[in-house]
């Protein structure tokens, strides 16, 4: 099966205040970690006491007894993360987990059963969108499709969701709007606290916080937080009086590999739960983003799907934003790439991408040169979004595909759909075409796009060694079968009304003939046969008529 690079997120990275780089992790990245039950109870989260007034006066007195409130949040649903949720259910605790619904049941991440577990357990699930773009950089209307359609499709799969995690920490006035008018109660984003890029900030949140819609936190632990810088923080929150805690996980690995950046090794978390349990003797306590707010859970906010629409920037002239790959090298998603356009490729090869003058339209193409192939391939595809770069399609259509290339390497398009919970997947390709040092044109038209499938993204692929330059994609519904027989009707109602005409002209022609001859007084047969090519004789002059 093709795994596309990067498929687990296709958002862009950007780099957030991290609470300390001053050391590297000797731990490695993990692989997967199995779903904790492949027979989970209904989805169901805790506590469902926030709710009632009873229990909203039981927690303001434990918050009383409790003045510092850690909350350990962790980002994107990957499957790494339930190493730390079991360590967290080990010390009766329990987290905050903002789930990506794209990529849920994707390479390394998280399943549907193993959300239920986690909600099961007493875990929160809140949104973090359906595609994980970064919402300051793209449409209003996107990123209302992807707030609000997050929010909807958890709600749908049995989850209370409240809470929600700007993608990269990244927010705006607008966005935060757009968050509220998806029902959620309050979202948090990557920064705000003190820490090495912000040392006079406040060292907590307060409870309420100044803005539901903006938590703050310390930044991200990455992978050169220590145990001491996260026992610190809370700490230093104890000696200023208390306050709220907010800190921001991704990835927790298990020795044995490289850590990426944005990575705990499960050695310190699992030290820092320990740590925090001891401390609630101390009047620390370990809080969901919904135990601490509270609030009831709105209902979901149906939102317009996005119109049909051909291929955006189709000659790649318009620059994308400019971004920064991730350094793991799990993302080499939008770094670089043009307006509505991402990086897209699997297997074992060297990809570069470059802009160039050599377009056959407007100023600008794209060239992809591959070296140090072993398998795989790589393509620029649409942005995998909800419908802003992304092609929406129907079910039962066909579509027909175009874009004009010249290069070194046999090409061929590579298609790929996204289902009804916004996960991106490879769908087909279409037959080869040769390499070419002119330019040529690709076009080919689809099989009918299945069931459940609402958007397409597709690119010319490179799958060996050499060079491949491609400009002006093209995107059209193609004829449906029941234009294609009215058309075939037409041309043969038209044969036959031409058919006819013949015919026609034929007989009059015929009846002309017949009567000349009757006029001079010759048969009808010789005038029939005169009229099959040989003209009428004239005729002979007697004597008498001189």
């Amino acid at each position: 099966m093709r795994i596309m690079r990067g498929e687990h997120r296709t958002g862009r990275f950007r780099r957030m205040t991290p609470l300390s780089v001053r050391a590297a992790c000797g731990a490695p990245v993990p692989a997967p970690a199995q779903a904790a039950a492949t027979q989970a109870p209904a989805a169901t989260q805790a506590p469902a006491a926030t709710q009632a007034p009873a229990a909203a006066r039981a927690q303001a007195t434990a918050r009383a007894e409790h003045p510092t409130v850690v909350t350990l949040t962790f980002d994107d649903g990957t499957a790494d993360q339930l190493a730390a949720a079991r360590i967290l259910h080990r010390y009766g605790m329990a987290g905050t987990f903002f789930i990506i619904t794209g990529a849920v049941g994707a390479r390394h991440y998280m399943t549907r059963a193993d959300l239920r577990q986690l909600a099961a357990n007493g875990d929160e699930i809140g949104g973090h969108t359906v595609s994980h773009l970064d919402l300051v950089n793209t449409t209003l209307a996107e990123a209302r499709r992807q707030v609000c359609a997050g929010r909807d499709i958890l709600t749908r799969w049995g989850f209370r969701v409240t809470s929600f995690a700007y993608p990269d920490g990244a927010a705006s006035r607008a966005v935060a709007a757009i968050v509220a008018e998806c029902g959620f109660d309050a979202a948090r984003i990557a920064g705000g606290l003190a820490g090495p890029d912000c040392p006079g900030c406040a060292v907590a949140e307060s409870v309420p916080p100044e803005d539901r819609y903006a938590v703050r936190s310390p930044g991200q632990v990455e992978s050169g937080t220590t145990l001491a810088d996260l026992e610190r923080s809370v700490l230093t929150v104890q000696r200023r009086g208390g306050g709220w805690l907010p800190l921001v996980f991704h990835h927790v690995c298990r020795a044995g590999g490289n850590c990426g950046q944005l990575s705990v090794s499960e050695a310190t978390f699992g030290a820092f739960v320990q740590w925090l349990a001891r401390q609630r003797a101390h009047g620390v306590a370990v809080e969901t983003m919904r135990q601490v707010l509270g609030g009831p859970v709105r209902p979901a906010v149906a939102v317009p799907a996005a119109r049909p629409h051909g291929v955006v920037n189709p000659s790649m002239e318009t620059a994308g934003p400019s971004a920064v790959t991730n350094p793991s090298d799990e993302t080499p998603d939008r770094s670089g790439a043009p307006h509505c356009w991402m990086e897209g490729g699997w297997g074992q090869n060297t990809s570069r991408w470059q802009r160039t003058r050599d377009a056959r339209t407007g100023r600008w193409a794209e060239r992809l040169t591959m070296t140090g192939y072993r398998g795989g391939g790589a393509e620029y595809l649409q942005l995998f979004d909800l419908g802003a770069c992304a092609l929406p399609v129907r079910p039962g259509k066909s579509y027909e595909l175009s874009a004009w290339y010249r290069g070194t390497v046999t090409t061929q398009f590579s298609v790929y759909y996204r289902n009804a919970a916004g996960r991106w997947q490879y769908w087909t390709s279409s037959p080869y075409f040769s390499p070419s040092a002119q330019w040529a044109q690709a076009d080919w038209r689809t099989p009918p796009v299945p069931a459940g499938i609402s958007g397409l993204s597709f690119g010319l692929s490179a799958f060996a060694n050499g060079t491949l330059i491609t400009d002006g994609y093209r995107f059209i519904p193609a004829p449906t079968q029941t234009a294609q027989v009215t058309i075939a009707r037409v041309a043969l109602l038209a044969v036959l009304l031409a058919i006819a005409a013949a015919v026609a002209r034929w007989l009059i022609r015929r009846r002309r003939t017949a009567r000349w001859a009757a006029a001079a007084g010759q048969p009808a047969g010789q005038g029939a046969g005169q009229a099959d090519g040989q003209a009428p004789e004239r005729p002979a002059r007697s004597s008498s008529s001189r």
